[in-house]
């Protein structure tokens, strides 16, 4: 089952395709092999076109009851049903279950369930089976990466190229486990080899703007994304990743172009709608911001999911609000907000701060190096999210913002000494709640809270109570 996009883009499987669907279409019985069904299944599923796909098993169960290829086709479609338990009991009671090919099916099922060390083991089982330049053990060596052995990759594969020297897939992958391991520069001497023999190499463009762009070499990134789109015009990744290069520059203008076309192109898409919004958000177009915003909004309620997609398009709503003086609207939109920051794979996000006022959406393809060590360097609760992210409001001159996702926070953490001389800061320079405030402030001194020394520009003293504290900085 061949389910490289490529291949079903060649004039081969275009021919075989129309074949098979005017047959349908005529309500006909043809003929086909069982390894052209297998191909059409795979095209249907990587369209997701689940009930063709079906079908396709069902005209290969009558031509081919006895294949194992169909106990294949029938795990693959179960798996991206939704149904690995199901794909994985397929794969067992099948005679071909030692298959390579459904060892990798297995592989990449393990992979999805998140059990990695069955992964790990079905992988190098497959490696065990075949050379190390075979295109199973590619795909083995890939799967390996995707479990995180990026190390036991690096060393597997520099042994296959002491024999094989310039093999490219060796080398691709060579790549691969050296990105994965911060090594850029040697990745990218990989890949300026890789291009100096195949100039024309859309994917090795591609890799290298995505390394350039990793480690934040935005200008050098954008020209190898220009390169690829010179070479290819229609390719949309690389135009959406000269739109992230763009906005990075600080050419919103740019971006803001890019970014329409996409998001025109795919109307329910959230990322090309939100860098729309943070494009015209920096050059001054509020009201077009706003209503972007609201479009992501009405695009989470459609989905009946609102998560960190809608908690960020809020709060950049509400720093435009609160800059405008528009406070009541501002204090609402991050009040909302907070109801989104639940899940934490998602929300720590929050903790993501450059140097814009705005707050901006990531996934894989846009983060950086920097973006992923901070994320990935500890498992963050989500108190400590928002406190973070309350912090940079008030580092940002926006303290006023800055109390709901402090409030948040408090509510769940099992120390509050740091979040309430935070509030306490923010109640004194607001003039709030006097009450409140020296609450807050006995709260983080019996905490042995430094962070309230540090926001009031006070020495810290140990020695210090509530009434010496009030005086100090009353009288500043």
């Amino acid at each position: 089952m061949n389910s490289d996009k490529g291949f079903f883009d060649t004039p081969e499987f275009r021919e075989l395709i129309q074949k098979y669907e005017q047959m349908k279409a005529e309500n006909i019985c043809s003929y086909f092999d069982i390894s052209e069904l297998a191909d059409i299944t795979s095209y249907y599923i990587s369209n997701d076109r689940m009930s063709d796909a079906q079908e396709a098993y069902e005209t290969a169960l009558r031509l081919h009851r006895s294949s194992p290829e169909v106990s294949k086709i029938k795990a693959r479609i179960e798996f991206a049903s939704g149904q690995p338990a199901n794909a994985l009991q397929t794969i067992e009671n099948s005679a071909s279950s030692e298959d390579i090919d459904m060892q990798l099916l297995k592989a990449e099922i393990f992979l999805s369930l998140k059990e990695y060390k069955a992964a790990r083991w079905t992988a190098r089982n497959i490696l065990k089976k075949c050379e190390i330049t075979d295109e199973a053990a590619y795909d083995a060596l890939e799967m390996l990466l995707d479990c995180g052995f990026a190390q036991e990759v690096l060393e597997l594969v520099s042994d296959g190229l002491q024999s094989n020297p310039g093999n490219k897939n060796l080398l691709e992958v060579l790549a691969e486990a050296l990105i994965e391991m911060q090594r850029t520069e040697k990745a990218i001497e990989i890949y300026n080899r890789l291009l100096d023999e195949n100039p024309y190499s859309t994917f090795y463009w591609e890799q290298l703007g995505h390394i350039y762009y990793m480690i934040e070499r935005y200008g050098k990134a954008l020209e190898c994304f220009d390169y690829e789109l010179t070479i290819e015009s229609n390719i949309e990744y690389a135009r959406m990743m000269q739109g992230y290069c763009y906005y990075r520059l600080g050419n919103y203008s740019q971006s803001l172009e890019i970014f329409k076309g996409l998001s025109s192109a795919y109307p329910d898409s959230i990322m090309p709608l939100f860098y729309t919004a943070l494009s015209h958000s920096h050059m001054g177009n509020t009201d077009r911001a706003i209503e972007d915003y609201t479009r992501i909004l009405g695009i989470g309620k459609k989905k009946a999911h609102h998560g960190i997609e809608s908690a960020m398009a809020l709060i950049n709503t509400a720093i435009i609000y609160g800059e405008k003086g528009e406070h009541s609207a501002s204090a609402e939109c991050m009040e909302y907000a907070m109801r989104y920051c639940i899940d934490t794979s998602e929300s720590k996000q929050l903790i993501l701060k450059g140097k814009s006022p705005f707050y901006e959406l990531r996934d894989k393809e846009n983060m950086t190096f920097r973006d992923m060590n901070t994320t990935e360097i500890k498992e963050w609760n989500i108190h400590e999210i928002l406190y973070i992210f309350g912090n940079s409001l008030i580092e940002a001159d926006k303290p006023a913002l800055a109390l709901h996702p402090l409030y948040e926070a408090r509510a769940t953490s099992p120390d509050t000494s740091d979040i309430d001389a935070s509030i306490a800061y923010i109640l004194h320079i607001h003039n709030g709640d006097a009450i409140e405030k020296e609450s807050m402030i006995k709260s983080a001194i019996e905490g042995r809270s430094n962070k309230l020394f540090e926001l009031f520009g006070i020495e810290y003293d140990s020695n210090a109570d509530v009434s010496h504290f009030l005086r100090l900085i009353d009288n500043r």
